[in-house]
Order: C-alpha cells, then structure tokens, then sequence
C-alpha cells in the first residue's frame, strides 16, 4: 500500500518536519533536502539554528560525510532551522521524523518523546488525512505501546487513522563517507501493515535498503540490541586488560580477531556517546523477565566504574598536575555525550588533583562550562603538566610532529592513552624517561 505521503513531499506540496536537529536529525534534515523535498527543523538549542540558518554545519567533520555544503538548500528554501513549535504544527507538514535525545543523565527518559507527540496530535484534524511520525531516536522495547499510543488517545486521536507511528532507528558511522543513510541497511516497522508500507514509501527516498521486522516492539529492541552487542564485548576488553595486566591485551584481541567469527575489540577507559553505555540499560528496561540479564548487570557496572578506576591509578602513580586531551567520546566528532573523560575529570577533581582540559572541537567557555576546567592550548600548554590523558584520537593529536610534541613535554612523566594517539612515539618516550601506558598493555594498570 502507498499514500500520497512521498509524492506530496517530492512536489513540495507538503514538507517533512525534524524534530531534534543534533547530528542525527540534521544529517537525516540534509539528505532529505537533497533529494528536493522542503524540510523544516526543530530545535531548543537558539545557537544551532541560527547557525544552521545560515548555513553552518553544526558538528564539525559533518560536511565531509555528507558530501555537500548545505548552504545552498538554504538558498533555495529546501532546507530552514526554528525554534517555534508553532511552525511545526503547520498543516503542509504532514510527516514527522523525530530524531530527539530519549535518555538523560545516562538513563533512558521519555519526557521529551511524549511532549512531541503531544505537540504533533494538537494540529491534526480528524477531516484531514493522517499525519505519518517516524521515530529515529532509540527507544526502550514496548515504548509504543505503552507509553506512546496511549499519549496519542488520550490527545483524542487514533493511532491507526490520525496519527500513524512508526519506527526506524538509525545506522550511520560519522567517520566512513559510504556508511549512510542510502547504503545501510535500515530495519523498520509501524503499528501496522498500512503504517508499515507509508514508512517504507517515505524512507524510500533516501535509504535504499529497507528491512520490515515482524512487529514494532522488534524494530525497537534491534537497535537497543545492535548497541548491548557493541557494549558488552567492548566491557569484557575492559575486564581482560584488567584481569591479566602483565599481558598485551591488544594483542590477544588482534589475534583472537583473525578468527573469522569474532570481530576485534579493544579495551579502553570507558563507552561513550548517545548509544552504547544506555543500550544495555533499554533491553533491561523492556525486558520481561529483567532478572535473567546478569550480563548486562555486570557490563553496565563496570563500564561505569572503569573511569573511576582510570582516575585511581593517575592517583597512585602520582599525578599531580594533569592535562586532559579531548573530552569527545569518539575521534574528530564534537560529541561529549556520557563521555568517559567527563567522569574522570570529575573523579580526579574530587581526588585534588589539578585537571585542565584541551578539546578542538570545543570553546574556552564551552570546556569551563561542561567541565568546570580551566583550557589550555595545544600543543604548547602541555608544557605545565606532570600528567597527560588522551581520552579521544583527535587527528590534531595522532598528526602531531615529534619535534613539536617532545618540545612541549619535558616536565612530563606519565602519559595514558585510551586509544593509541600517540602509539609511534612509544620508544621515544622510553628514551626520555616517560612511562607511556596505552590502555591493554603490559602493566598499564600497575
């Protein structure tokens, strides 16, 4: 079955409505525009739309995965950013995607997914056709059901005639140009067959791979499973660098990984982002039988502890003055989200020890405000620390030319990366005395 839905959009007789424009709604905004159908964004945060407004890409390294500046939509209406609910609730926009965050303070929340569906059921009339809503964000397995249709009634709409629902979350890798939205395979599902086949029909225009699941409360639990099947192996990386510390780790990994059933993982400080450190806390949550998940029990524990633990042993191994570099959970993305260099910062604080932070991707005001650091300038500022911490693989980092890195880093005697920024300078580092321990090797953690 097909509805006007995807014709409507592509002769701009309707245009499609983002709610949530962080990287997730924008990047779903742009292809979208792309493709000729006019989009309309939303967002609270005033910044972001004034600068998506005049087209500025809002998260940095973005317009290399796009593959297209976006100020030209913008030029040609294909594109526009607001800030007022009420542009949202006008009546050409018929179809919803809905890209906002559904957890908060590292738990799953569903405040703000429920005051959009509220906000969406006041402009739909009975006399019109239904509005379609495509739910991007993550959700916790049964959350449309239980907490979504009975939002829809009890705004006195129907969720199989008024207000059609369904979901497609996303599968995107920010740092490969070919793992987009047209190229990925992406699993999909509405509240029935009908909603289904408008979801697909919609989607279509963008994404060339669409996979039906059997029911809805499947399309959800697969993207909280995807994440707890990237969680809980990179947790037991943790665990085995930790239980055997004498051992290159890392090693083990890369040849356990040759094995062609197992994928390669590696230990580190922590997860980090919108995604992995809350999925195992979705499957829990959507579970039946909740009890039976011990493994995730224990994934979830851990993980959370591990940056206290990387803190514990800056302490004992007498870091006084200690230097953050990058507060981003992943490399070249401007994303701190349950960052993992958030909560050591934060542990080292509370031990006294002197922390400030470098980000590129982030302000002076930007790093004060989110960390209550004071900043320092890279490469130079390095000069002032006894202690150096690589959370994320900036590229500003892992290119840095010995001569400048060595010149800056003479008061120093310990450094621990998390992801191997500055790996190369390894022996050099023996040479001059500093104890270099990348997460996983021989006695990092003693």
């Amino acid at each position: 079955m097909k509805s006007d839905l995807k014709k409507n959009l592509l002769d701009n007789k309707n245009r499609l409505g983002i709610w949530g424009c962080g990287y997730i709604g924008f990047t779903t905004a742009v292809n979208f525009a792309i493709n000729g159908v006019k989009v309309v964004g939303y967002d609270i945060n005033k910044e972001l739309i004034k600068n998506l407004n005049n087209g500025k890409i809002p998260i940095p390294n973005l317009d290399y995965w796009l593959g297209f500046p976006i100020d030209s939509l913008i030029e040609t209406k294909l594109f526009h950013a607001t800030q007022e609910v009420s542009e949202m609730l006008s009546s050409d926009i018929k179809v919803h995607m809905v890209a906002i965050p559904t957890e908060k303070n590292g738990e799953p929340f569903n405040g703000y997914l429920i005051d959009v569906i509220k906000n969406i059921c006041k402009r739909i009339s009975s006399k019109d056709s239904p509005d379609l809503i495509i739910i991007e964000s993550t959700l916790t397995p049964g959350n449309v059901e239980k907490i979504l249709v009975p939002a829809i009634k009890k705004a006195g709409k129907d969720p199989y005639t008024d207000c059609l629902i369904g979901v497609a979350p996303r599968r995107d890798w920010f740092h490969s140009p070919e793992k987009n939205l047209k190229n990925l395979p992406r699993v999909v599902c509405g509240l029935d067959k009908k909603t289904t086949d408008y979801v697909k029909d919609v989607l279509s225009i963008v994404c060339d791979n669409l996979i039906t699941a059997s029911s809805i409360k499947i399309a959800e639990l697969v993207k909280s499973v995807e994440n707890s099947l990237l969680h809980v192996p990179s947790v037991y990386a943790m665990q085995l660098a930790r239980a055997y510390p004498d051992l290159d780790i890392k090693e083990a990994f890369r040849l356990a990984g040759t094995h062609w059933r197992i994928p390669v993982y590696y230990p580190s400080m922590g997860t980090g982002g919108y995604c992995v450190p809350v999925s195992s806390k979705y499957v829990k949550l959507g579970a039946t039988n909740p009890e039976i998940l011990t493994i995730i029990d224990e994934t979830i524990k851990f993980d959370e502890y591990e940056p206290r633990f990387i803190a514990e042993i800056v302490k004992h191994k007498g870091g006084l003055k200690v230097g953050i570099l990058g507060i981003a959970y992943k490399g070249d993305l401007k994303v701190h989200t349950l960052s993992p260099a958030l909560s050591i910062i934060d542990y080292l604080t509370e031990m006294d020890i002197k922390v400030s932070v470098h980000d590129p991707y982030y302000s002076e005001d930007e790093i004060k405000d989110i960390t209550g650091c004071s900043y320092f300038s890279y490469p130079d500022g390095l000069s002032q620390f006894d202690t150096i911490l690589i959370i994320p693989a900036h590229r500003i980092y892992t290119q840095t030319p010995r001569e400048i890195l060595f010149k800056y880093i003479k008061e120093v005697r310990l450094i621990m990366d998390n992801m191997g920024a500055w790996d190369k300078f390894r022996e050099d580092f023996k040479e001059s005395g500093i104890s270099y321990n990348m997460v996983g090797d021989p006695n990092w953690c003693k």
